[in-house]
């Protein structure tokens, strides 16, 4: 941001009683922020945008979402009952046309939305560029033109990634500004124009060309962080005409470290993948740059940062400029290596292993080599580990638990190979400097900016432990030696 956030701020002041649309509120980060909303910021309404899934229906998935241990507060309380009448579902579908929001709703939302926090992505790193493409760019776009018309509005909220900046040179520090794509000769990227001859070519044809652009640009990411790149390049140009936008980029997000459910893990992508791939015996090798900050960031800080940045920029403070830019991170304030994470797990799994799903030999070591030969070798043997122990599984009827261990499998490839080590530091200035010692001081115990033994009293191998205690109770149903409440509970109605 060319302007800084400043002077003081408050999440309650910014949003008690008001009208709040958000998509991706079933996922991890997206249901952490309808939580903090309602009971920090004491919201009046909150529209979800909610599609059907694997046979479940969008109330149901509501039902599983406010069951679940992220509303852990408020089971049991009379809140709770005020709640369920604060949120309703808004039909929809990221990839259909207008987000499958009906003309109906479209009508009900504009008058009354105030904030829109655009939170809904495929985490998938191997989907074809044609999803990427319609899930990021396509869909954004649809929500931000349908946002111009809400006369309400006071900011849009798009949640983007750290990695949407993988273009930037090797050990880059990268800040809390747009990193336009570039071409060779210093030529900006249409990016609009990238995005309309990609999806007017073939899948195959379309995936071939990406990966010859993202190459040519270089690139180091998937088409996930590329498409990121060219949602914020378009999101850029709403800015103040018609509304505020504010972007946010978290890093790989981890476990919930304080409230509302300490331990709380909500995906198995990122440091979860690396967590379970440790847990059952698979990620044994690794031969990235051991020393290298590794970039993590608990569930809370992501979300925390989110409604502070959306709370200041309501204040009226921020960039004038450009949109307001986050990152919620730790590897310049707080950096924890990928040797020091992987050793905090193998040392938390020497004395609480699981006991089943395991191939293993209960030693929980990593070995690490610079030989990408010895590398490969060792990726092979890991993959037949893999596909073993996942068929055994499926053998077992456990088919969640097969997919949940081919898809850690997929995360370690990704954390393990130095081929595509980028060594990126993410600088989050602007929330360290800006907006945490701007939020007033009864907030601070509810909105954590931070994650540092000073702000939180929680250092890296306890928060380690933790997430791999949480690792064990969610996903191996095994009760860890740390006592943790991350059981659901049962909702009669809705």
């Amino acid at each position: 941001m060319t302007t800084p956030y400043a002077g003081q701020y408050s999440v309650r002041e910014a949003f008690e009683g008001s009208t709040v649309l958000i998509t991706g509120a079933t996922g991890y980060i997206g249901g952490l922020v309808l939580e903090q909303l309602l009971r920090v910021g004491r919201i009046g309404k909150a529209y979800l945008v909610i599609r059907t899934k694997k046979g479940e229906s969008q109330q149901q998935r509501l039902k599983t979402l406010l069951s679940g241990p992220v509303f852990r507060l408020h089971h049991g309380t009379d809140s709770f009952h005020q709640i369920m009448g604060k949120v309703e579902v808004i039909p929809g579908d990221l990839a259909q046309p207008q987000c499958g929001i009906s003309i109906a709703n479209q009508k009900r939302l504009l008058p009354d939305v105030q904030y829109v926090i655009h939170a809904a992505a495929s985490i998938q790193f191997d989907n074809p560029i044609h999803t990427d493409l319609t899930l990021s760019y396509i869909a954004t776009k649809a929500i931000a033109d349908f946002a111009a018309k809400m006369k309400k509005l006071r900011c849009f909220m798009y949640v983007s990634t750290a990695y949407s900046n993988a273009h930037l040179k090797k050990y880059s520090t990268v800040k809390e500004q747009l990193y336009p794509l570039r071409e060779q000769d210093g030529q900006e990227v249409d990016h609009a124009a990238v995005v309309d001859r990609l999806l007017a070519m073939p899948v195959d044809e379309a995936q071939q060309e990406v990966q010859s652009v993202m190459k040519r640009l270089n690139f180091n990411h998937t088409n996930y962080g590329f498409c990121k790149n060219l949602t914020e390049q378009m999101l850029a140009g709403y800015h103040l005409n018609p509304f505020p936008v504010c972007i946010s980029r978290p890093v790989s997000v981890g476990c919930v470290a304080k409230g509302p459910c300490p331990g709380y893990v909500g995906n198995t992508s990122g440091a979860t993948g690396i967590i379970l791939s440790i847990a059952c015996g698979i990620g044994t090798f690794q031969s990235r740059t051991p020393n290298l900050p590794y970039t993590l960031v608990p569930g809370d800080v992501a979300s925390s940062v989110i409604v502070a940045s959306m709370a200041a920029t309501a204040a009226g403070q921020g960039s004038q400029k450009g949109p307001n830019i986050t990152q919620s991170c730790t590897s310049c304030s707080n950096p924890i290596s990928l040797r020091q994470l992987t050793d905090h797990i193998c040392e938390y799994y020497r004395q609480d292993p699981p006991s089943k799903d395991q191939f293993g030999d209960g030693k929980y070591e990593v070995h690490w080599t610079q030989d990408l030969e010895e590398y490969e070798r060792w990726w092979q043997k890991g993959t037949t580990h893999t596909q073993q122990l996942a068929r055994q599984l499926e053998e077992e009827g456990r088919m969640k638990s097969a997919a949940r261990v081919r898809t850690a499998w997929k995360v370690w490839r990704t954390w393990s190979n130095g081929g595509g080590e980028t060594g990126l530091r993410f600088d989050d200035s602007m929330v360290q400097h800006q907006l945490a010692p701007g939020l007033v001081d009864r907030e601070k115990g509810n909105v954590l900016l931070t994650f540092t033994p000073e702000a939180t009293g929680v250092s890296w191998p306890a928060y380690v432990h933790l997430y791999c205690a949480g690792a064990k109770q969610l996903f191996f149903h095994e009760k860890p030696k740390m006592p943790l409440q991350l059981e659901p509970v049962t909702l009669s109605s809705l």
